[in-house]
């Protein structure tokens, strides 16, 4: 059985669409815990009167107090889950047909090699979709020129590259993530790092998703390759650097919280690995090009590689 768990914040334009693609699904092994943190639209009593017409499969909860966020959202909803998997759920996309059978196809591979009690993840590609789910690109990762091998603790501590809507967490993954501290950036990157730490991530090469992109984004989907994008990326570089800088002291302060709540479980190769990285802001730029160069700690592509030295 899977626990599927949305968080919902004022989108009722496009919520009755996500759940009957959910109800569509051909794997039927799943329920679903819709959270409304406080919506000011009609987002509660939509999905008040699906989870009437679908007792079964459907839970609704609705928060007395806000709470904050999408991933506070997301976070506090972890303690309903009861089933050996969880996935994670926008209000707003639009899941393809077979999305949990082939997402949990994948999971149980992993588990056949690594073993139940070992911290997993699966996620996958997803179509990058208009307002009206037309098809925008085929591939997010071809779209955002990100690299699906680059998985490991090195890599995912500079840079996401799990979307949490296609997000398949197993048991032992979810009792892993106990405490999230307030420097988390987002659910499926705190998810992807515990997974890499201790346990394993596992992709699928194909989308399962229409990732909807819309104005009301919380986090959207950016064209990598365009002029456009290199053109803003220059743009943020040259004359915002202190917003580009604000963000990596975020990511520098996630990883600390990463390294504080997990420190007595780290192997000796990630806790080196993790102290290296949150020595960064504390060493010269020589210092840190070396360490940066040393331990991998790259984003990945050109435009953002440069954008780092520059910033260093």
């Amino acid at each position: 059985m899977i626990t599927i768990l949305m968080a919902v914040y004022n989108g009722g334009r496009y919520l009755a669409e996500q759940i009957e693609s959910i109800l569509a699904q051909t794997e039927r092994g799943w329920k679903l815990i819709i959270q409304d943190d406080c919506s000011s639209d009609d987002s509660a009593d939509i999905a008040r009167q699906f989870a009437a017409k679908y007792p079964d499969k459907i839970t609704f909860i609705r928060r007395e107090t806000p709470s904050g966020s999408a991933m506070n959202n997301f976070f506090s909803m972890i303690s309903h889950v009861d089933t050996d998997y969880m996935m994670t759920c926008d209000q707003d996309d639009f899941w393809l047909p077979d999305k949990i059978r082939i997402t949990l196809g994948r999971m149980k591979e992993l588990e056949e090699k690594a073993g139940k009690d070992t911290p997993l993840l699966v996620h996958t590609d997803l179509i990058v979709a208009g307002s009206r789910l037309e098809c925008l690109s085929e591939s997010l990762f071809k779209y955002q020129r990100l690299d699906k091998t680059r998985d490991k603790l090195n890599n995912l501590l500079v840079q996401n590259i799990v979307t949490g809507c296609t997000l398949m967490a197993n048991r032992a993954l979810v009792e892993k993530v106990r405490c999230i501290p307030p420097n988390a950036i987002m659910h499926d990157w705190w998810l992807a790092l515990v997974a890499t730490a201790f346990g394993r991530i596992g992709f699928v090469d194909e989308p399962t998703v229409l990732y909807r992109q819309h104005p009301g984004n919380e986090v959207g989907a950016k064209d990598a390759g365009s002029v456009l994008y290199l053109f803003r990326r220059a743009a943020a570089v040259l004359g915002s650097p202190q917003k580009l800088k604000t963000i990596m002291s975020e990511i520098y302060a996630q990883a600390e919280s990463f390294l504080d709540t997990y420190r007595g479980e780290l192997s000796e190769d990630n806790l080196r690995i993790i102290e290296a990285f949150v020595s960064l802001p504390h060493v010269s730029k020589f210092r840190r090009l070396a360490i940066i160069q040393r331990y991998g700690f790259w984003k990945y592509g050109l435009a953002r590689k440069i954008g780092q030295v520059i910033l260093c």
